[in-house]
């Protein structure tokens, strides 16, 4: 794939544009349907492997013989913008154009558009800057298919404005649409909510691919006839923070006869980020659950980086084992603990962090039967799972989950409260597990001895 010399562009990245512009036939009907790289968050600027992560990406579109490149915000880390950052995104650029792949390009908070900085060097021909405020729509024909690409950058690093709502109301005559808009879908939790917006606002547009940037967390999801919304994720984690592990990259979407085909995750990263969870429950001494953690953490370890990338863990350890004495006898020596796991764990495998959430084993039947405060707050616990269970059947709001975090709000905070109901409504912990994580923090407390029976409260508790 080629510049056509006859074709002259109508724009470039350093004019700007307003309305719809015209950009002409990208190449001709034989190379198949359309083909575009969704990336964003390329975070340029950042120490680490993002330099050589965007080189993937290079590459990737090269061999893959996208038609477009689409970055959804944050090409660079800081608003200032290094000149060496600048010259490596430069570089990488004329790569793809000059085999003829076009890029777009909305910005975001890390780097918005008014930012104080100084261009080291001009954008190639064929590159495309969102301006910001108002959407800017470039259309191409791109074999036998009429293309449009929509978007509009972040002006200052706190933009309040809907994006999304912006770009969902333009209006334009082609066959397929693609929107790039950097953007936090109903306040997703992990990340600043900039640029707010509802998924109704993706779904009510004729746009047929959302090519979305600023959360960290690869999501893909579809919509009716072929279309799409997705975020990519960052193209190289940085951290043992929830968004940043697992693998990253790029996403490459191909037309299909309705819209477009389910986007194909392809990773880019050189170094991986993970938590592991590992659970020694059934480990009856402190050996044996070491091996659990350690057996565990490896077969987590290696489904996730098949290729033995150089991999950082933060290991999460729970369950209910005798050894959890032993256990936290040796997280004081965090150095000492991340030795003794390491002989389980794969080459090229780092330890950044130990976490111990384990407990010491308790008979359940035997503390729901005492005649104490234990024994009535098992028996609410019963009851509330059962409300907690009914109502999720009838899909009425939890009336069980309200209560507790409305008494339980003064302990953990507002913040806090607010996280766990976000986890909650977003799946990523139910009802029954908070539940189960209430009982075991009230059981820890009002009975930490629970083999020694001889220790019940005085009184009982009359109902």
């Amino acid at each position: 794939m080629a510049f056509d010399p006859t074709i002259t562009d109508t724009a470039t990245s350093d004019t700007a544009i307003t309305g719809v512009t015209d950009l002409g036939s990208l190449r001709d009907a034989d190379g198949g349907p359309v083909r575009f790289l969704h990336s964003s968050d390329l975070h340029l600027g950042k120490s680490g492997d993002t330099p050589k992560a965007f080189q993937n990406l290079v590459k990737l579109a090269l061999e893959r013989n996208v038609d477009l490149v689409v970055l959804g915000g944050d090409v660079y880390d800081s608003a200032d913008r290094s000149a060496f950052a600048q010259l490596q995104f430069t570089q990488g650029l004329t790569r793809l154009t000059e085999k003829g792949i076009r890029v777009f390009i909305a910005h975001g908070n890390h780097d918005p558009v008014e930012a104080n900085f100084t261009r080291v060097a001009p954008l190639p021909e064929g590159v495309y800057t969102f301006t910001a405020g108002e959407p800017q729509t470039f259309l191409m024909t791109v074999g036998a298919t009429r293309l449009a690409v929509t978007g509009v950058s972040f002006a200052t690093q706190k933009e309040e404005a809907n994006l999304v709502h912006k770009v969902g109301s333009t209006t334009v005559v082609a066959d397929l649409r693609i929107a790039v808009v950097h953007a936090n879908v109903e306040g997703l939790p992990g990340h600043d909510n900039y640029a707010g917006c509802t998924r109704d606002d993706l779904l009510n547009s004729d746009i047929d691919y959302w090519a979305l940037g600023h959360i960290h967390d690869r999501t893909v999801t579809p919509m009716p006839a072929g279309r799409w919304w997705a975020y990519p994720g960052n193209l190289q984690g940085r951290s043992t923070k929830a968004t940043e592990c697992g693998p990253k990259g790029v996403l490459i979407v191909e037309a299909a006869a309705t819209g477009f085909a389910e986007p194909e995750f392809v990773a880019c990263d050189l170094s991986r980020f993970l938590r592991v969870e590992a659970e020694v429950t059934g480990a009856e001494d402190l050996s044996s659950a070491l091996d659990q953690i350690g057996q565990q953490a490896r077969r987590a370890i290696e489904q996730d980086n098949p290729l033995g990338l150089p991999t950082v863990v933060r290991i999460a350890i729970s369950g209910a084992t005798p050894a959890h004495p032993q256990l936290q006898q040796l997280l004081k020596g965090q150095d000492e603990f991340a030795e003794t796991l390491a002989q389980f764990l794969p080459a090229n495998t780092s330890i950044k962090k130990i976490s111990l959430d384990s407990t010491v084993p308790y008979d359940r039947d035997r503390l729901a039967a005492r005649p104490d405060v234990v024994g009535a707050v098992l028996t609410k616990l019963d009851e509330l799972r059962h409300t907690s269970t009914s109502s999720q059947a009838t899909s009425e709001p939890n009336p069980v989950m309200s209560a507790l975090l409305e008494r339980a709000a003064s302990t953990i905070g507002s913040p806090a409260r607010t996280l766990t109901e976000k986890s909650v409504s977003l799946g990523a912990i139910t009802p029954e597990e908070f539940l189960d994580q209430v009982e075991r923090l009230l059981i820890e407390g009002l009975a930490p001895s629970t083999e020694d029976e001889a220790e019940l409260a005085e009184g009982t508790v009359q109902e």
